[in-house]
């Protein structure tokens, strides 16, 4: 690879390692800054959320169900240990939260295009749990007859065939099972357990009663080699699961933590890494499959290519997200201070992010940028009276000179590099950000959850790292 090929190109100006990823994708937004909300002004700023909706005719919804029976090492969701009876409380206050939301009209002539199940894993619940908040949102709002539903499941919970049969029947078309890795030596380190039979079989039975199934896929895991993913590669092929998200892991859970001080030759090498990324998006590529960066159409992930069009998107739960246009607002993370304030008939929001119209141009770019259509440089123009690639210069500068994205006059796209690439562009973009925002330093996105602490282990770790 000389230093004027492409590839070399995006390795040395462009590609974030292990130690200096943070998931950015599919969505913009700067930590530095969201404003703190307190109890009483929950109220307010859920009209203000509502009034920012003027003019919406579509509306996707995301539910958060943060438990799980696993303590996974990769996981960056921080969920709770199953646990019965919290689980209870818990769907009850989520059942009036939808109740709160629904009293401020937030439903009022929108047609909701597809609802998301999120976790943690949604079937740690019950299927007839689940049947209940979908019940509480089709109450609240009026469904498309085309309504995409996806639920996240582990496999184990699966395994049983009539749990599928019982989510299809509950009216869910679309399942997403977490796999990340077929490497029995790489699951024990991320205490996971499955094999690939058992992945296949839960695909095939979901097919077989009509249900499109999705396989979540990781790069960058402990102890994880390009031969092994490789070999993950094959697996996929003899498995063909009707969809497949290839995604990085993220150093912010505190089980990672502790295991990659403990064993620090568990790190992925930036080099390997970077061709893990490679081959994998190379080899999807090859097979139809569609990632961010190369969505054409809402068949494979209608929930993220809606999202990607800028239809906003409503969540309920703890740690959940919504963001319309010009507002993004995140719930309590500490599950018990999200009950207490539903107890009280107040909205838990915890945080939001108001965006100036810069932001807005830059959410705009990096949105559009992660379909085949790319951003539509007139359609821009017309809804910020400028033009994008002179508003956004170093940036659009810099991101044409590593080669990731191509420019003419109707459009702004990924070039194909840029396309496997897409999360080191999506990282990128929010790092102008920043860097022009002229925030706290250092300029730079910071994990959602962790912030200084995941920053002072990667020092450490940095340290180790020249395998």
């Amino acid at each position: 690879m000389g230093t004027d090929d492409p590839l070399h190109i995006i390795r040395a100006n462009l590609f974030y390692g292990l130690l200096d990823y943070t998931k950015s994708f599919p969505d913009f937004s700067i930590p530095q800054r969201f404003e703190m909300v307190s109890p009483r002004e929950g109220k307010a700023l859920l009209a203000k959320l509502n009034r920012s909706l003027m003019g919406e005719e579509k509306l996707l919804l995301y539910v958060h169900l943060p438990f799980c029976s696993s303590e996974c090492v990769f996981c960056n969701a921080f969920p709770q240990k199953s646990n019965v009876d919290i689980q209870k409380r818990y769907l009850e206050g989520l059942l009036e939260e939808i109740r709160i939301y629904e009293s401020s009209d937030i439903f009022r002539d929108r047609s909701v295009e597809c609802l998301y199940l999120g976790g943690g894993t949604p079937t740690s619940f019950s299927t007839d749990d689940i049947r209940r908040v979908m019940a509480a949102l089709r109450s609240a709002a009026d469904f498309s007859e085309s309504c995409s539903i996806t639920c996240e499941a582990h496999i184990k919970d699966l395994l049983d065939n009539a749990r599928i049969e019982d989510l299809a029947r509950s009216g869910i078309n679309r399942i997403s099972i977490g796999c990340q890795t077929f490497d029995q030596q790489v699951l024990k380190s991320c205490r996971r357990f499955h094999r690939a039979s058992q992945v296949e079989k839960l695909i095939r039975d979901a097919q077989t009663l009509g249900l499109s199934a999705n396989v979540d896929m990781m790069t960058g895991l402990p102890g994880q080699t390009l031969e092994g993913v490789r070999r993950d590669l094959e697996i996929l092929g003899d498995i063909a699961p009707d969809s497949i998200e290839y995604m990085r892991h993220e150093i912010v859970n505190p089980l990672a933590i502790s295991l990659y001080r403990q064993h620090p030759d568990l790190l992925v090498s930036d080099d390997e890494l970077f061709w893990m990324t490679y081959e994998a998006q190379e080899w999807m590529e090859k097979k139809g499959y569609e990632q961010n960066g190369s969505f054409t159409g809402e068949k494979y992930f209608p929930y993220r290519y809606h999202w990607l069009k800028g239809t906003p998107f409503v969540s309920f739960g703890c740690r959940s997200r919504s963001f319309t246009k010009d507002i993004c607002c995140d719930k309590h993370e500490d599950l018990s201070l999200y009950l207490r304030l539903i107890d009280k008939g107040m909205p838990p929001i915890a945080r939001f992010m108001l965006l100036n119209e810069k932001e807005k141009m830059y959410r705009s770019l990096f949105l559009s940028i992660q379909t085949t259509d790319g951003l539509d440089s007139k359609a821009f123009e017309r809804r910020f009276g400028r033009d994008p690639v002179d508003e956004l210069s170093p940036l659009m500068d810099r991101l044409t000179a590593y080669g990731c994205v191509e420019v003419d006059d109707s459009s702004i796209r990924l070039s194909k590099y840029g396309r496997y690439f897409v999360e080191d562009v999506c990282c990128f973009i929010i790092d102008e950000a920043v860097r022009e925002g002229g925030y706290d330093t250092p300029a730079r996105r910071m994990p959602h959850s962790s912030g200084a602490f995941t920053e002072r282990l990667s020092s450490r770790l940095k340290l180790q790292d020249n395998r």
